[in-house]
């Protein structure tokens, strides 16, 4: 695949190893060293080795590369294979040439032609890859507050530390939530152990009889004083309310020994209602008598590499009435994504053909399309900050659309 005049685009082989260490090594600094990426790229990496890499090179040198995961993310409760992008990167003497932006492109299109339907990503910097059709999907709502603000159940929680034996029962139960899931990623065995090789990483299930309903991922992490010690909860996986409630009641019960908490929650989780006192320690005031609660933390950017799949790809639609409308989707690096697309919502699915008649129509781009999909922006939203145009009402168009819960994936690669 050419990328431009000068270069054409390599998958990479064992050979390569060295040089592209050296290339992400300065790419990212302070993350590894040469030798510590060398091990990694020959070991082979939690979600792919070295054949997951791409790159270019020029007079002899590598200019540019990046990794191109093949990895299945739940959307709206249905399995979609995913590209997942990450550690592009452009040497010091090609920056500001535009190699970062072709390098993407050729990302796109190697996701496609392999199948992938989107493509997530974790930004150095949002406005570059919006240009390029990501936008940002999945909001957390970052708490730190004492163990006791959270209420106590009647009865003890059946919250243990779980035993090697009991770690069959934990991925099930993660498994389980995330086929219903909005983000989650589909884990390998390679990413669970990333996370149990990891030593502050503790898992705390609750089980019941030879089921977990739900568990705690922390992390123990020191305070700068004894009593502002803090417990990280890394995850919060539960089947359903009660076993959310009853892990929470753990944590509220580990007063003793944490005197503060972090946990990044859904804005769902509704910590605001759920915590005695949610205004985090040392606080200061805001507007004068207004406190602050909680920081909004964005996360990954999506794609769609293939917009009439991803739309029929998806299983679970809003209870609404059948929709028939013409989208267009601006999008110079997959131009197969424009359309027009004829949109068909019968109550339960979406069949997409090339464009008929219709008294609806949408026309937004690439970026701001992915956001809608992924519930993360209103039709009428798009349209009155002018990143959308529609003929016709909005309000069928944002009924169809909206998804009920922000999507979530706790996983970074």
């Amino acid at each position: 695949m050419a990328i431009d005049a000068d270069s054409a685009l390599r998958q990479a082989g064992r050979r390569d190893i060295r040089r592209l260490a050296e290339l992400w090594t300065h790419a990212f600094p302070g993350e590894r060293t040469v030798e510590q990426r060398v091990r990694q790229l020959e070991e082979g990496g939690v979600y792919g080795g070295i054949e997951q890499a791409w790159y270019i090179e020029r007079n002899g040198r590598i200019a540019g590369a990046f990794r191109g995961y093949a990895l299945t993310q739940y959307l709206h409760g249905a399995p979609v294979p995913m590209l997942g992008l990450a550690a592009v990167a452009v040497a010091a003497d090609a920056r500001r040439s535009g190699l970062g932006g072709r390098l993407c492109a050729a990302a796109v299109r190697i996701g496609r032609e392999r199948g992938d339907l989107v493509s997530v990503l974790y930004p150095f910097r949002p406005d570059f890859y919006h240009r390029l059709g990501w936008g940002l999907a999945g909001s957390l709502h970052a708490h730190r507050f004492a163990p006791e603000a959270l209420p106590v159940q009647v009865g003890h929680p059946r919250v243990y530390l779980a035993p090697a034996s009991l770690l069959p029962a934990v991925f099930e139960c993660y498994d389980a939530v995330a086929r219903s899931s909005h983000g989650l990623l589909q884990r390998t065995p390679a990413v669970w152990r990333q996370h149990l090789a990891r030593e502050v990483h503790h898992i705390h299930a609750l089980q019941d009889g030879a089921v977990v309903r739900g568990y705690l991922m922390v992390a123990y992490g020191p305070g700068p004083v004894p009593d502002r010690k803090t417990l990280v909860v890394q995850e919060l996986i539960a089947r359903d309310d009660d076993a959310r409630a009853e892990l929470l009641s753990w944590i509220s019960l580990q007063r003793d020994s944490w005197r503060v908490v972090a946990y990044d929650a859904l804005p769902e989780e509704r910590f605001d209602l759920l915590l005695a006192e949610p205004r985090p320690f040392g606080y200061r005031p805001r507007r004068t008598l207004w406190a602050p609660t909680a920081r909004i933390i964005r996360g990954p950017m999506l794609r769609l590499l293939d917009v009439p799949g991803a739309l029929e790809a998806r299983s679970a639609w809003p209870e609404t009435a059948p929709l028939r409308f013409t989208l267009t989707v601006r999008d110079p690096l997959l131009p197969e994504n424009e359309g027009p697309w004829q949109v068909d919502f019968d109550g339960r699915r979406v069949r997409c053909t090339r464009a008929g008649a219709a008294q609806v129509e949408l026309h937004t781009d690439a970026a701001t399309f992915a956001q809608i999909h992924a519930g993360e922006l209103r039709v009428s939203e798009a349209a009155r900050f002018g990143r959308a145009a529609v003929r016709g009402p909005t309000a069928p168009l944002d009924a169809l659309f909206q998804a009920g819960r922000t999507l979530r994936l706790l996983d970074e690669f």
